[in-house]
């Protein structure tokens, strides 16, 4: 991945709603919003996060995801899911702390697959993810979130040193939007991850890209 980042670049990646799945949000409904979005070619990197759904309707979304993806040439990566099956339909991989194995990460990249990692709040898990060759790794959370119980508060300085020390491209996630964003913006942070701050935005998720696209390519 790291060849379509460019110099002193942000990019968005886009996380998939917790309410997908649910009444509130079928996936026949989402689709229709979610190629909206990535019509408008400011989205580079998607993900798919979904949590106690059955691995059926997991990859049934993904297939249908992943069309819509390949149609506006956005990267899908799915949380967590390795199997076969599941890699057929996606770009790319993010593991959690407690997802990480070396046979899970061989798999990968041997499938030659993008790869991101969690680290938290933690320098060890920064340096423990190198070994892996990731594409990226991700600190956070950096604000309340109720995408996720916030069990780690990450700070820019998180930012600050792994940047520092390490060339390799680094995402923000964790309760991030418009009204927020400023300082990590500052940083030299190269993803900004966010959910919520763009699918549950007061005037729509497309209007939250194009401010997020406004402000990133400032």
């Amino acid at each position: 991945m790291n060849n379509f980042f460019k110099k002193k670049r942000k990019y968005l990646y886009l996380i998939t709603p917790p309410e997908l799945l649910t009444k509130k949000l079928p996936l026949k409904n989402y689709l229709i919003v979610l190629n909206l979005v990535l019509k408008t070619k400011k989205i580079k990197f998607l993900q798919l996060r979904l949590k106690n759904k059955t691995k059926k309707k997991i990859l049934y979304s993904l297939k249908k995801i992943s069309v819509i993806c390949k149609k506006n040439k956005t990267i899908l990566f799915i949380n967590d899911y390795i199997d076969n099956q599941f890699l057929k339909f996606c770009d790319g991989i993010h593991l959690g702390q407690k997802d990480i194995s070396k046979n899970k990460i061989k798999i990968i990249l041997k499938k030659k697959k993008y790869l991101g990692i969690t680290c938290h709040n933690s320098k060890l898990f920064a340096k423990q993810a190198i070994n892996f060759n990731p594409n990226y790794i991700s600190f956070g959370s950096f604000f309340e979130t109720k995408t996720k119980n916030v069990k780690h508060k990450a700070d820019v300085k998180n930012i600050n040193w792994f940047k520092k020390n390490f060339k390799l491209p680094c995402a923000a996630i964790g309760g991030i939007n418009l009204e927020n964003c400023n300082k990590i913006l500052k940083t030299k942070c190269d993803l900004i991850a966010v959910s919520s701050g763009v699918w549950n935005y007061k005037n729509g998720p497309i209007e939250a890209v194009n401010k997020f696209y406004k402000i990133l390519n400032n």
